[in-house]
Parts: structure tokens; sequence; C-alpha cells
């Protein structure tokens, strides 16, 4: 397939902008349809400096939003933040509707998402092409990029810029178009089976568990307002069968019937699999921040390392409860500490605080369903930056300790290897920090003078 372009839909207008006020929320974006929006910093009319102080910010940033109440006005509060924490990284709105939760198949949602596959596909690319080039970028460039050719991936190369995904999931209506996501993308792997190159996981008030009267809750602030009455209440009972449906499949067959044989067969795939989207969501091959492996090497879609996972949340969201979220962090950790023992790295006498790994949880106390910045921004963005830097140190290291095991071979470097962050590492001895805890503070001040304008400001 080499040579072979893959081909984008044309770009449609940019949103409008209210001219009565200034500008629309989100008008900068490029509307691709299907409630995909797409920016690109590197087109913009003051695009940032291209200078050494964003190579470790992520080449693209992923926003799967959730059901009802997010509006462009709601939406751009993150995008906003995301921008000034990170000026240089290109930023995918993916919007969530209702239909995607009632009536529109998975098969249908891989197929209404193909615009947002191949612009993370093309951001690839291009991250790597400019890396090793260093040529200036034009928002042309995204049609014009070469598709990669069959024994190549978007991931792969060898620039010191494959940093990954950073992919903030809202809600389970997030969840649920972020798994068809990574479905579509595995598909399109050009023979490869290669997962999303995801190395920070957000999961913002989710994954929840199914519950008519949260589920319908959600649903039903994407009725539209300015509606007629009749037609708002004739939606509202709409959904509240299709709510019944699902509640019907979910707990009132068992699931090799309800799932198998009722939602994907006789239903075409139509609705969510509450509890499938909880394990999917921690799916090493739809979310692969580790790669493939090739010769004792990490290659494909990955970064090198784990995926990363902050959890985020509400004790006063009446939408996905707090212990639905706690439970699932709990399950995250240990995938965490099972990897590790699968892989023979977890010494015996190791601490419990060594489950942590690529997992972080902020629990917050007084905010509603994906409104935790309003309760403490500056919190919440700290939480972002520090769990993405936590990463990058975690994928230097790896890199050292792979340049150092190569120059001398069969030597172990304790916690240089470690994935796991700055609460207990691999090789770690007692009363000592974690190898990534040492290298991230020993590297504070440089990270720190690239971005304290930029967070300043959050």
């Amino acid at each position: 397939m080499t040579g072979s372009k893959i081909k984008i839909p044309p770009i449609s207008p940019r949103l409008n902008s209210n001219h009565g006020h200034g500008p629309a929320p989100l008008s900068e974006f490029q509307n691709l349809g299907n409630g995909i929006l797409f920016f690109d910093p590197a087109a913009a009319a003051s695009p940032p400096n291209n200078d050494d102080n964003y190579n470790h910010d992520p080449q693209l940033i992923v926003l799967c939003t959730w059901l009802g109440g997010a509006t462009p006005r709601r939406i751009a509060k993150y995008t906003s933040g995301y921008r000034r924490l990170f000026p240089a990284s290109p930023i995918l709105v993916i919007q969530t509707v209702i239909a995607d939760f009632t009536v529109r198949s998975e098969q249908t949602i891989r197929r209404n998402l193909a615009p947002a596959r191949d612009v993370i596909r093309h951001v690839l690319l291009l991250t790597r092409d400019r890396s090793n080039s260093q040529s200036p970028h034009t928002e042309g460039d995204y049609h014009r990029s070469p598709a990669p050719a069959e024994n190549e991936s978007p991931g792969t190369g060898t620039d010191t810029k494959r940093t990954g995904i950073l992919l903030h999931i809202f809600s389970n209506g997030g969840c649920h178009v972020a798994i068809q996501l990574a479905h579509s993308y595995l598909s399109s792997s050009f023979g490869q089976a290669l997962p999303l190159p995801v190395s920070l996981q957000i999961l913002d008030s989710c994954p929840g568990t199914f519950s008519i009267a949260q589920t319908y809750g959600a649903a039903v602030h994407s009725v539209p307002a300015h509606h007629p009455w009749i037609l708002q209440s004739m939606q509202r009972w709409g959904l509240w069968g299709a709510v019944v449906l699902v509640a019907g499949i979910q707990h009132g067959l068992p699931r090799a019937i309800g799932e198998n044989v009722v939602r994907r067969k006789l239903l075409g795939g139509v609705g969510v699999d509450f509890e499938g989207m909880r394990g999917g969501v921690l799916d090493d091959g739809l979310f692969g921040g580790g790669g493939q492996e090739k010769n004792g090497k990490k290659e494909g879609g990955g970064t090198g390392m784990g995926t990363g996972r902050l959890y985020l949340y509400s004790k006063a969201d009446e939408v996905v409860g707090w212990r639905d979220v706690e439970r699932h962090v709990r399950m995250a950790r240990e995938l965490v500490l099972q990897k590790k023992k699968s892989k023979n790295k977890k010494e015996e006498g190791g601490k419990d605080d060594e489950k942590q790994g690529l997992v972080r949880a902020e629990r917050f106390e007084k905010a509603g369903h994906c409104a935790l910045v309003m309760e403490d921004e500056e919190r919440y963005w700290r939480a972002v930056r520090e769990s993405w830097e936590g990463q990058m140190e975690r994928r230097r290291m790896r890199r050292a300790s792979r340049e150092e095991e190569e120059c001398e071979p069969g030597k172990v470097v304790l916690g240089a290897t470690d994935e796991q962050g700055g609460e207990g590492g691999v090789g770690e001895e007692s009363g000592t920090r974690s190898g990534v805890e040492e290298g991230v503070e020993a590297r504070a001040a440089e990270a720190t003078k690239s971005r304290r304008v930029r967070t300043s400001k959050l």
C-alpha cells in the first residue's frame, strides 16, 4: 500500500461566529462532520514557537465528550485549558449524541468516526515527519501526507517526539465512543493489529455501571429545550423506553443471551454494553501505550511505556456513582499488579503501594457530573499536568535504561525500568523513593520553567 493515500473528507467551514458577542465557542475549530471538531495550532493565525519546550507535549489531545449538556461553551472550558497547558498540541473533539446510545449500531458509530480516525493517523505521521525533517507544517499537510507502508505504522520511526495521545474521556457516553474509536483505528491499521497509541487516559466522571435512573437522567439532558412541549414529551418517553429495554438486556437476561444474542445479533449491536465498556477502557489491545513486541523491542503504535490512567470524579455526582468509579480504580491497579507479576518484575516483599502504578485518582467533593473543573480548577489541571509529566518521565527513564542495557549487556538498573510512578517502584529499596520520583524531582526545574507561564493562567 506504499504510496497510497488515506482519504479525509473535505473539511467543512469553521463553526459560525457570534458577531454580536464575539467569536462563538469552538469557532476556531474545523468541523469535520458527525460532531467531530479539529484544531491545529500550527495552522492558527498565531502558531506557537516550534522549540524544544514542547517536545514532551502530547502529539494529539482527543476529547470524547459526555452525553447531554455538552454545549460548545462547556466543551470550550476544557479545550481552552488544554491550549494553555499544551499550546503546540493539536486537539480533536468528538461529541457524543443520544443516537450513539440508543439507535446506532457499533458498526455505524465506527463508520461515523472515520474522519477522526484518519486525522489521528495523519497527525501521528506528520509529527514524525516534521520531527525528522524539521520542516514547517501547513494546514494542507493533512491531505497531502502519505499513507504508511504495509509494515509501517504512524507510531513507528526514530523521532524523539513520539509522545503519544492524551485521551480525555467524559462520562459513560465518552467511554462508549472512545472504545468505538479504538476499534475503528484497530481495524484500519494496514494489516497490523495496532492499538490506539494512548500515553495517558483521563477518565472524567466515569466509568459507571448501568442504572435506569442515572442513565435516563444523563440522556434526558440531550432533549433540545427549544423543541415544542409535546415533542419534548415524546422524546423523553422514547428515551425512557430505550433505557428500560437496555435494562432488560443488561439485567433481565443472562449475559450470554442478553449481550451475545439479543444485543449483538438480533439488534445488530445497538445500545451499550456497560459491563463490556468498563473492561474495554482497560484493554491494552485497544488503548496500547506499550506498543507491540518485535525482536525484544517495543514497536508499532505504542510509545514504549504502559498507558497511564487518571481518574477524576466527584462524591456529589448524581449520574455516575463515585463508588462505581473507585471500584474501577481498584480494577485498574490490580491489572497493573498482574502485569508486573506476569513479567516477573515484582520482587517478593514489595510494598502494597506498588499497586498505585500507572493509576492516579482524584476525588472531588461538591462538583456535579462532568463539572469538576468548576469546583477546583487549579487542582484539576495540576492533576492533568502532573500525570502527563509522570508519563514522560517514565518514557525518558525507559529509554535511558534501554540504552544503558545495550551498552552493558546483562546489567540491571534498579528503578530505571519502573513504569509505576512515584508510589513505590520496581527495585526500590525500603525507605527510599522510586527512580521515577527521583527523576521527576531532578528534572522539575527544567519542566516547570517551560510550563510555568502556561499553567499560571489556569
